[in-house]
């Protein structure tokens, strides 16, 4: 009689009532001598705990697989029909198999877990070298400074500094009320009691207009020491007067020579004074390279008035030309001598650092 077991392997039972108390006391032992630990057959990481005092069919082929309860339970019933009773046959208790199932993560390790740990423990990759980038901003930004030098060069020997100056060289008027031309004219411009104190357009004119430039910031409390009185017509500077005269550098005045006329313009240190007028009053005192202001007593007077007005201004290349009409009169009706009227005519030249430099006032009569 064959029974199939739970996995469909056939159990041979049909001799079971020639089983004694002898067989089984025989197959006890290697019962109880079999291995261990063994892992189930087919079923990997399942292990099948050794059974003790069971009866194993030794002509099994499978014996692993065989299932000893339902063996068991199959002889009993052979033994019944044969007329065998539990006292001529000690049936050994069955023990179920226990079944271990390893841990995954003590067997087999998992697959994501290499990976991160192949990850942190890979060497961190080379940083990229910029050295060769950087030498090529070097290059660039020495190139493009080089380049801008030379090209500032090529703008100031051609004089072609302003955005007034044109290549074609042609004639342009500008606006009266534009910042250029009020600019230089203010720079220029004279009033009454200048006219009438001085007229000549001379060095000594030059540095008084030279000095009119001079920002207050650069003047500054002095004294009279090395002030010489007779040189200076209408001027004193004594501190027994308790005066307190002003002064400023010899190279401040120079300073403001070269911006007004242009950098190779030089004009040689003297007083600056218009005549015997109050207007000026600085002694040139080498000795102490300072210009040191002197004390007018008297502040002469005029009955003279003058109409100036702008006409024109016009540029052509590097040059500007600024035109004002004048006209002087009194009120006497009587005409000073040196006092002229008619079109004054104010040039100025763009030189190379930037600067209109006054070059020139003539006089169109009319």
């Amino acid at each position: 009689m064959n029974n199939e077991n739970k996995e469909g392997n056939v159990v041979n039972t049909t001799n079971t009532s020639a089983v004694n108390n002898t067989s089984v006391n025989q197959t006890t032992p290697s019962a109880s001598t079999s291995t261990p630990s063994q892992e189930l057959a087919g079923s990997p990481g399942i292990v099948i705990a050794p059974v003790t005092e069971a009866v194993v069919d030794a002509s099994s082929s499978d014996k692993g697989k065989a299932n000893v309860s339902g063996l068991a339970s199959a002889m009993e019933k052979e033994d019944n029909a044969a007329g065998v009773t539990n006292k001529e046959v000690a049936t050994p208790p069955v023990t179920t198999p226990r079944i271990e199932v390893k841990s995954e993560l003590s067997s087999v390790p998992p697959t994501n877990n290499v990976q991160e740990e192949s990850v942190v423990s890979a060497p961190p990759p080379k940083k990229k070298s910029h050295k060769g980038l950087i030498f090529f901003l070097i290059l660039i930004i020495i190139g493009l400074g080089t380049y801008i030098y030379f090209d500032y060069q090529k703008d100031m020997n051609r004089e072609e500094c302003s955005p007034l100056v044109e290549s074609d060289n042609t004639l342009r008027e500008l606006d009266l009320n534009s910042t250029i031309v009020q600019e230089l004219y203010d720079k220029v411009k004279t009033n009454i009691r200048e006219d009438v104190a001085y007229h000549e357009f001379d060095d000594k004119f030059k540095l008084y207009l030279a000095f009119r430039q001079i920002p207050h910031s650069d003047f500054y409390e002095s004294n009279c020491n090395l002030f010489n009185e007779s040189s200076m017509t209408n001027y004193s500077c004594s501190s027994a007067t308790g005066f307190t005269p002003k002064a400023f550098k010899e190279k401040t005045l120079q300073r403001e020579v070269r911006k007004l006329f242009g950098e190779n313009v030089s004009i040689p240190n003297q007083d600056v004074v218009l005549g015997s007028s109050c207007l000026g009053g600085y002694q040139y005192i080498s000795e102490r390279g300072e210009y040191v202001e002197g004390y007018c007593g008297s502040i002469p007077t005029t009955t003279y008035q003058v109409d100036k007005t702008l006409t024109s201004a016009t540029v052509q290349g590097d040059t500007i030309t600024i035109k004002e009409k004048v006209r002087y009169y009194s009120a006497q009706g009587i005409n000073m001598e040196g006092l002229e009227n008619g079109v004054y005519v104010h040039t100025f030249k763009l030189d190379n650092h930037y600067h209109y430099a006054y070059v020139n006032r003539t006089l169109e009569v009319e």
